[in-house]
């Protein structure tokens, strides 16, 4: 048991070390010669990168940011966590959710980040690929269709709707879903432990959104 815990807390650690590297402020720097953090809404994440930088680099961007999060799932995966067992699952949610904070609260940027949705996506995919794309499909067609008119809308609002529904659709699927694709990947009928891990890492990515958001839409707040 020590050792495992060891394992684990060299896992964090490590992932939270990748995390922390954000590529929107080193591209933006690199690319425009500007602190992203200093321009548009401030925040350092894909959205703003795309208006003051650029479309291209803001592909850049997002894919950096989601490899953080899927990266060190698959190889610890692979490599350490191997077996599929409550407490090796449950610790492959903990290195997901320790590179959302690494990008969050950046040790190498006097920990001051972005929302760390884009290393969510990376994380969701890994758990519950299927049920996260139904949830961007179904909260990118809603924000499209009722909310196209604010500004920002489909990057920033879009994410904050599929985060809870993406627990909601796995919950369902896992009661009345059970589709095998191949004889490791399985839609719906998935055991407690992922329906928990994806319940509480939507809550916290939740919680760390909810006040962003909140604030960019605020009718004082001069970015809007």
């Amino acid at each position: 048991m020590f050792q495992y815990a060891l394992i684990l807390l060299i896992c964090l650690i490590l992932s939270y070390l990748s995390g922390s590297v954000n590529f929107a402020i080193l591209i933006s720097k690199w690319a425009k010669g500007i602190d992203i953090r200093q321009a548009g809404n401030k925040n350092p994440g894909t959205s703003n990168v795309r208006r003051e930088v650029g479309m291209g680099w803001a592909a850049l961007v997002f894919f950096g940011d989601l490899a953080k999060g899927l990266v060190p799932l698959i190889l610890t995966k692979q490599f350490i966590f191997t077996d599929d067992v409550y407490t090796d699952i449950f610790s492959l949610f903990l290195i997901g959710m320790a590179a959302i904070t690494g990008h969050c609260w950046p040790i190498y940027h006097g920990f001051k980040g972005g929302g760390g949705l884009a290393t969510s996506i990376g994380v969701y995919m890994f758990f519950v690929p299927a049920e996260f794309f139904l949830a961007l499909l179904i909260s990118f067609s809603v924000v499209r269709l009722f909310l196209s008119e604010k500004k920002y809308s489909v990057g920033q609002l879009t994410p904050m709707i599929f985060v809870p529904l993406a627990p909601v659709l796995v919950i369902l699927n896992s009661l009345f879903v059970e589709i095998k694709v191949t004889s490791d990947f399985i839609i719906g009928n998935y055991p407690w432990y992922i329906i928990t891990g994806v319940i509480v890492l939507s809550l916290y990515i939740f919680m760390i959104n909810i006040r962003i958001v909140a604030n960019r839409f605020s009718k004082d707040n001069p970015n809007r």
